[in-house]
């Protein structure tokens, strides 16, 4: 019996076995690799552009394509079922080619985090049935999901997240019914809006739903029942639903995050939010002023076990309850930026003995820092940015906080010294302490913060010198102590922070030499040293900044020439030499390397600069400025190369001669160009091409012909000082609508002023002094209602002074003397109450002074009527104006005595 039965039981083995070689027999493994297998994936290799060398594991054909770099085989069949090619600093590029579909038993693809360049994710992907894994997040995959997806029967878990990615409908997730995870944040969902809600109601077994920024604008206000039985996780924050937020959410028993901001929520939060037994995280951020939260009743609910609250920009009144001390089991409390938030915290906070975060921006509290605070034992991170704290920061119960690892009392009005306890906070990663008014010295206490990453004492009233005990904290990455009044040098003991990345010491008066020993800072990526009172040669080893982004060195008093080893600098995209006495020719080799640079600002220096007339420069530039600096007399050939300039100043650079055709070519894309203060001379093309916001500073300089038409108009046009000729010509005002500031005095400008003008009605400054302009002044100019200052003085104008300007009620300065103007002074004027200067001198204006102008005309300083025809008495209400400095009533026919004025000029 027991022989028959081990007969039949081999028996029943060697069948298992056959079939077994019968399934596999149409395949052959190659090192442990199946060959059809390692086909697939070169073919999927070669598809892919890896310029970083990512899948160099992959180049040799003979080898296990089990042991390449992101595959896993099943350790018992040996077929690849895991494809990891996850981005983190490197990226894959390319396209996925069809061959992955042969990889039968593939159950994990993750391909996110590459760069696909906006390809669309291939149909073919549905048809990886035994996927139960997929990640194409952030891979720069573009155009919309394709339905096919919804073939993946046994998916668990989808990330599709991107901002390039879309979809009309969401129906065909209802085909994955064992969706655990789903991510489509950031995907375009906003025209599935109306039955988003519906289709993810079908999917009982989703744990996990992130929709964070997707567009969506509706949400459905009731269910008729609630299938999310398994969700635990509910993100979709970022939207615009514009309702108020449905109570069917509460009905998700289980959820234990929730994050509902910024939805443009309004109404209510729901009361019973605090009745769900599970919940751990609530995000209730809101930019909607409508949205409110009830205080008193909503923290009065159970909140079993909730660890995090973030209320940010919510409408919350008064203070903060009692009630808070009631939810125990609280880790992070944020109430930044939320609205009409004010008083006292209350000593209930003490009860959150496991809170870690608090977070408190914007609170309006108008008081010293709470000493209760300093009872949260457990506290990691204390931000109280822009409370409206006041007095002094406490020294004795700083050491208390122990575990601190962020503290921001920035924005506040903190007042005295910073304690030197904050230096015996020895797990504090960050400190800011920005835009207070602080004084006194910086404590070398604070070097003993050897964790500490970030150090922010900007915008305070320090003074001392920089204790060179700074240059010890060996993980600083960020030291920010600009606009104080530091003195003394600069440590060089701050050349020792090998891990900074950010340091600025700008706006203080620090003096000396700027030490070389900061040219050893090798992770240094920004350097802001401007405006102190730094002198001598800027040092070489500079240039040993190899990854140096931002270079300002502007407004100290530094001499000699710039060291060529800045030519060094890669990766340097602005440099600020500005406002030094620099000296010397700029050698083209400065710039050989620099083939990132966009920002060069070397004006108010004496630097030569006048490279070969055939350099072409590595660089593309959008910002130069090199106004004071010698570069002429010839126009420089290189910016003929520069192709996206936006902000060019060559004022006062000894340029000569007439401007090169090819320059004008640059012009419609330039947001500022000052030419001014130079010997150019020529006419200008006509019509002229400039960006309709352009700022055009073309006085001192020696152009003539007719003023141009400006294409595309502009925001700021000085022609002043020069030798334009003929009148404004009929179309100027055509295109100017936006014009806000235009000056052409100096010029040989004749003509009449348009009466067109009126269309300008953004114009704030309008100066035609010193031309030969008749006529009368237009009607029209009472339509230019922004205008501010006023000048046509120096031209032959005749007439009266139009009713019209009455309507100038922005008016501050009018300047109409050295004309031919008669008549009274209008009593439309008294309209013009913001009125300073007023000077009408040197015409044939007559009749009385009018006795308004003491009433009307309170914040005048200067009035100048001398050499007219008014008679009569000086009116005594002109004793009203307070704020009179200087009137000039002399050379006229006027009698009767002197009312008190502060200054009087009479013949």
């Amino acid at each position: 019996m027991e022989n028959c039965y081990t007969q039949q039981r081999r028996f029943l083995i060697s069948v298992f076995l056959l079939n077994v070689l019968i399934y596999w027999g149409g395949y052959w493994k190659v090192s442990g690799c199946f060959d059809s297998e390692r086909k697939a994936l070169t073919a999927f290799r070669k598809s892919l552009n890896d310029s970083f060398n990512i899948l160099s594991s992959w180049d040799d054909d003979a080898s296990n394509c089990c042991n390449w770099r992101g595959i896993t085989c099943h350790n018992i069949t040996g077929y690849v079922v895991k494809l990891d090619l996850y981005a983190d600093n490197y990226s894959l590029s390319g396209r996925i080619d069809p061959a992955l579909v042969q990889l039968k038993h593939l159950q994990f693809l993750d391909l996110s985090g590459n760069d696909f360049n906006g390809a669309p994710i291939p149909d073919f992907l549905g048809s990886t049935k035994e996927l139960r894994h997929l990640n194409l997040s952030d891979a720069e995959f573009g155009g919309r999901i394709p339905h096919q997806l919804g073939n993946l029967t046994k998916l668990i878990s989808l990330k599709l997240s991107s901002f390039s990615l879309s979809t009309k409908n969401l129906w065909w997730l209802t085909s994955l019914p064992s969706l655990n995870y789903l991510d489509m944040s950031y995907v375009n969902l906003s025209m599935a809006s109306h039955d988003w809600v519906h289709v993810m109601n079908t999917s009982p077994s989703l744990v996990e739903l992130r929709l964070h920024l997707c567009g969506l604008s509706y949400i459905s206000p009731t269910l008729p029942s609630v299938n999310f039985t398994s969700l635990r996780v509910l993100c979709f924050s970022l939207n615009n639903f514009n309702s108020t937020i449905p109570n069917w959410i509460a009905n998700v028993s289980r959820l234990v995050s929730l994050d509902l901001s910024y939805n443009n929520f309004h109404g209510e939060v729901p009361y019973r939010f605090s009745q769900l037994p599970n919940l751990e995280e609530l995000g209730l951020g809101s930019t909607d002023d409508n949205l409110r939260v009830d205080w008193s009743e909503f923290l009065e609910g159970s909140w079993r076990k909730l660890k995090i609250l973030h209320l940010s920009f919510s409408q919350l009144h008064g203070g903060i309850p009692n009630s808070i001390g009631n939810i125990i089991s609280l880790e992070s409390l944020s109430l930044s930026f939320s609205e009409n938030i004010t008083g006292s915290i209350p000593r209930a906070i003490t009860k959150l003995i496991n809170l870690e975060i608090l977070s408190l921006y914007g609170y309006q509290m108008h008081a010293a820092i709470p000493d209760c605070l300093y009872e949260l034992k457990n506290l990691k991170s204390l931000s109280l940015s822009d409370c409206m704290l006041t007095g002094p920061i406490p020294a004795a119960r700083l050491g208390g906080l122990s575990s601190l690892e962020e503290l921001d009392l920035s924005g506040n009005q903190l007042n005295g010294n910073i304690p030197a306890a904050l230096g015996g906070l020895s797990s504090l990663l960050y400190l800011s302490l920005r835009g207070n008014q602080l004084n006194g010295n910086i404590p070398a206490s604070l070097g003993g913060l050897s964790s500490l990453e970030e150090l922010i004492l900007s915008g305070n009233q320090l003074n001392g010198n920089i204790p060179a005990a700074l240059g010890g904290l060996s993980s600083l990455e960020y030291l920010d102590l600009s606009v104080n009044q530091l003195n003394g040098n600069i440590p060089a003991a701050l050349g020792g922070l090998s891990s900074l990345l950010y340091l600025s010491l700008r706006g203080n008066q620090l003096n000396g030499n700027i030490p070389a020993s900061l040219g050893g800072l090798s992770s240094l990526e920004e350097l802001f040293l401007s405006r102190n009172q730094l002198n001598g040669n800027i040092p070489a080893a500079l240039g040993g900044l190899s990854s140096l982004r931002d270079l300002s060195l502007r407004g100290n008093q530094l001499n000699g020439t710039i060291p060529t080893t800045l030519g060094q600098l890669s990766n340097l995209y602005w440099l600020d030499l500005s406002h030094n006495s620099l000296t010397g020719n700029v050698s083209e080799s400065v710039f050989e390397n620099l083939k990132k640079l966009r920002y060069l600002i070397l004006s108010s220096n004496s630097l030569v600069f006048d490279p070969h007339s055939d350099w072409a420069p590595p660089f593309q530039l959008s910002h130069i400025y090199l106004g004071s600096c010698h570069l002429g007399p010839r126009f420089p050939p290189w910016l003929r190369t520069q192709k996206y300039v936006e902000i060019l100043d060559l004022s006062n650079t000894t340029i000569s001669g007439v401007i090169p055709t090819w320059f004008w070519d640059l012009t419609p894309q330039l947001l500022f160009l000052r030419l001014s203060n130079n010997q150019i001379f020529g006419q200008l093309p006509s019509p002229l091409k400039m960006h309709p916001q352009a700022s055009i500073d073309l006085s001192l300089n020696h152009f003539n012909g007719p003023i141009p038409c400006i294409l595309n108009g502009a925001r700021v046009l000085d022609l002043s000082n020069n030798q334009f000729s003929g009148p404004i010509p009929p179309n100027f005002t055509s295109t100017m609508q936006y014009l806000e500031i235009f000056s052409a005095k100096g010029n040989q400008i004749s003509g009449m002023i348009p009466s067109f003008i009126e269309g300008m009605n953004s114009l704030t400054v309008l100066d035609l002094s010193r031309n030969n302009i008749g006529g009368i002044i237009p009607l029209s100019l009472g339509n230019c209602v922004a205008l501010e200052a006023l000048d046509l003085s120096k031209n032959r104008l005749s007439g009266g002074i139009p009713m019209s300007l009455g309507l100038l009620r922005q008016l501050q300065s009018m300047h109409l003397s050295n004309n031919n103007l008669s008549g009274e002074i209008p009593s439309s004027l008294k309209k013009c109450t913001s009125l300073e200067t007023l000077d009408l001198g040197h015409n044939n204006f007559s009749g009385y002074i009018p006795t308004w102008i003491g009433k009307s005309f309170s914040a005048l300083r200067i009035m100048s009527l001398r050499s007219n025809m008014f008679t009569g008495n000086i009116p005594a209400q002109m004793s009203n104006l307070t704020s009179l400095q200087i009137l000039d009533v002399g050379q006229n026919c006027l009698s009767g005595s002197i009312p008190k004025v502060l200054k009087i000029s009479w013949p």
